[in-house]
């Protein structure tokens, strides 16, 4: 009996030793203060980026206290203050971070202004003095973030390339159920490009919402049940919804898959549609009347 209660104290004040960064109850990251990028063995040369051939940049491991692995973002800046900067877009888990040309390419459109078509004339062309930094942090813990004391300079040539916003295609008796006709789409908004929302405004009658509709990321196929391209109240095709607005709205679930929303309600005019996919296993869609 005494040994138990020994034990049993013992692994109290263990588990009490213990803090998180965000709970007393978990073990706790220190705010990490030493973090540098290396510079890269070609950092004289030019590197002419594609879509097949980036830049390869590696660091050294900030010193968190803990046997954990950050995430890594690297930043780019055409000033070495980075008083306006950029994000490539994707993160890595590697001290040996390989960046694609594509992303900071990207990145180097944005900084120039060059986010549309209709902004092609802020790019600009040849060779540019960019300066790269790389962010470590581990999410929900906002002490742990730290970038680099240090920057490297690079001379860089972009290419053109914008990353334009996704956009899911209204297919229904609205366009004829063309899956070729991509005149009616919902779109991610310019500074949500890669959230997985898409919001738009779509001009339907009365019948034409009645009849049904869904959604396509692609045109071209109409894909299988319960997968994309697709996506529809219910995974499978016929297994269609009867949709009543109420106060001029709904909201429910939508899914990977071909079934159609009927709504029988709509007076007609431009519909306000939202798709939020940002989460894969609880998707939803709103329809209202558009907004004031």
């Amino acid at each position: 009996m005494k040994k138990t209660i020994f034990f049993m104290a013992l692994a109290l004040v263990a588990g009490m030793s213990l803090t998180g960064c965000k709970d007393d109850t978990e073990p706790r990251l220190q705010k990490p203060t030493e973090f540098s990028l290396n510079t890269p063995p070609m950092a004289n040369q030019t590197y002419v980026l594609t879509d097949k051939d980036g830049i390869d940049l590696s660091v050294s491991q900030p010193n968190y206290g803990l046997g954990v692995t950050p995430q890594y973002q690297t930043q780019i800046s055409y000033t070495e203050d980075f008083a306006k900067y950029e994000n490539i877009q994707s993160t890595t888990q590697q001290a040996q971070i390989q960046l694609s040309g594509t992303e900071v390419a990207q990145a180097m459109c944005r900084l120039m202004g060059y986010v549309s078509p209709e902004t092609e004339d802020k790019y600009v062309p040849g060779v540019r003095k960019v300066y790269f930094r790389v962010r470590s942090f581990f999410q929900y813990c906002d002490y742990s973030s730290i970038t680099t004391k240090n920057v490297v300079a690079l001379s860089v040539v972009p290419f053109p390339s914008v990353r334009m916003p996704g956009r899911l295609y209204v297919i229904g008796d609205v366009n004829g159920w063309d899956i070729n006709n991509g005149e009616f789409f919902v779109q991610e908004k310019a500074d949500e490009i890669g959230s997985g929302k898409y919001y738009g405004d779509i001009e339907m009658t009365a019948a034409q919402a009645a009849s049904g509709f869904r959604f396509y990321a692609e045109l071209g196929k109409w894909g299988d049940n319960g997968a994309l391209p697709s996506v529809g109240s219910n995974p499978n095709d016929g297994d269609n919804a009867t949709v009543v607005l109420e106060d001029g709205k709904y909201s429910g679930p939508c899914v990977k898959g071909k079934g159609n929303w009927n709504i029988t309600n709509w007076p007609g005019g431009k519909m306000h549609i939202e798709v939020d996919m940002s989460n894969v296993n609880s998707m939803t869609v709103t329809f209202s009347e558009p907004k004031k």
